[in-house]
């Protein structure tokens, strides 16, 4: 029986998205598969009981048996943290290992889906490297690509985590960063040992969110029609600048939010002659007549929020990286885009699964 830990060193890479997608693949060839969250420090509370939401939409996916409480065995809540501060202890080590003999019971392989960091968990003493070391997991590293400073991180985990590091997959590279990354940092890593088992360029449609998404996260007032607000967007820009620069500065991106100060009509007027999907303007100023006429004849609904610019870019771009998967079409295209872009035979080689 195998087992394999997806790890990551940062939030928002698309942890839940490969797992989904690797156990999927799995199951089509045939393989008795079994998934666990070790350590969940993300738990949303219902009338039952407290479970991890991403857990739970993954076992009701893939038809999964287990139990919840043996697929997410350890759940931060903070209850759990105060008993801990207070000086009491837990057996947690021994629930997680629990839960996983009862997960791997009669499966061909497990996927162990990691914490958002390699410190969190360390509360509980089940960090990623005390989790794989416990349960003689090999990592699977995700990574997004931004620079070369991504190469530092890869190389810091095969340092830190050694022989266990079975490999890498780099998700989210943007476009003009594709041809790098293949031709000069995936032999790089290779050369170092570190086997790259994909590389998935960036996908505007899985990073979007609808403007009802965002008006709800927000938790602002729209200006607008319903109907106008099922549109989704695929980046959020920030204007800031002069209204002199603001024209060229927004065509760069098509399918926007634009997030501004309510007051700052100029950019609202600049935003809404490019491709803009939505306006949302801060301070919890209404917009001038001009500004509503203009986003009227261009469907394009405003949304207005009491924060202040900063806090609400900050807010904003934590939905926009927490890409979620609960939905069919995305879930599908992920599962494409993988299907493209991973090596799958050169995992089962790794972790030495035969294909039946």
């Amino acid at each position: 029986m195998a087992t394999l830990y997806v790890a990551s060193t940062e939030t928002f890479v698309g942890k839940s998205a490969v797992c989904i997608g690797l156990l999927r693949r799995m199951q089509q060839d045939g393989f008795r598969i079994g998934y666990m969250k070790p350590v969940s420090v993300s738990v949303a509370h219902t009338r039952e009981a407290a479970i991890d939401e991403d857990a739970a939409f993954i076992r009701g996916t893939l038809g999964l048996e287990a139990s919840l409480e043996h697929i997410a065995p350890v759940l931060i809540t903070p209850g759990v943290v105060e008993s801990i501060l207070r000086g009491q202890s837990a057996t947690y080590a021994r629930t997680l290992r629990d839960a996983y003999l009862s997960i791997a019971r009669d499966k061909d392989i497990v996927v162990l889906e990691g914490t958002n960091t390699w410190s969190e968990g360390a509360l509980v003493d089940l960090t990623s490297d005390q989790v794989t070391d416990l349960l003689q997991a090999p990592t699977l590293l995700v990574t997004r690509y931004r620079s070369t400073l991504n190469v530092d991180t890869i190389l810091s985990v095969q340092r830190y985590v050694g022989d266990r590091l079975l490999g890498v997959l780099i998700n989210q590279i943007e476009e003009p960063h594709l041809d790098f990354v293949q031709s000069r940092v995936m032999p790089f890593l290779e050369r170092r040992g570190i086997p790259v088992f994909g590389l998935m360029p960036r996908d505007s449609t899985l990073g979007g969110v609808t403007v009802n998404e965002l008006l709800e996260h927000l938790g602002g007032q729209l200006i607008g029609q319903p109907a106008w607000c099922t549109r989704t967007i695929e980046a959020l820009m920030i204007g800031a600048m002069g209204a002199d620069a603001s024209i060229s500065f927004f065509r760069r991106r098509a399918n926007k939010a634009v997030i501004t100060g309510g007051d700052r009509s100029d950019l609202q007027l600049a935003a809404l002659e490019t491709s803009t999907t939505a306006l949302v303007l801060t301070g919890n100023f209404r917009p001038s007549p001009q500004v509503l006429d203009r986003a009227n004849e261009r469907q394009v609904p405003i949304v207005l929020v009491p924060d202040d610019t900063l806090t609400t870019v900050d807010r904003a771009e934590r939905l926009f990286g927490r890409v979620r998967f609960h939905q069919a079409a995305k879930l599908q295209r992920f599962a494409d885009l993988l299907e493209a872009s991973f090596d799958f035979d050169r995992l089962y080689d790794a972790m030495g699964m035969r294909l039946r």
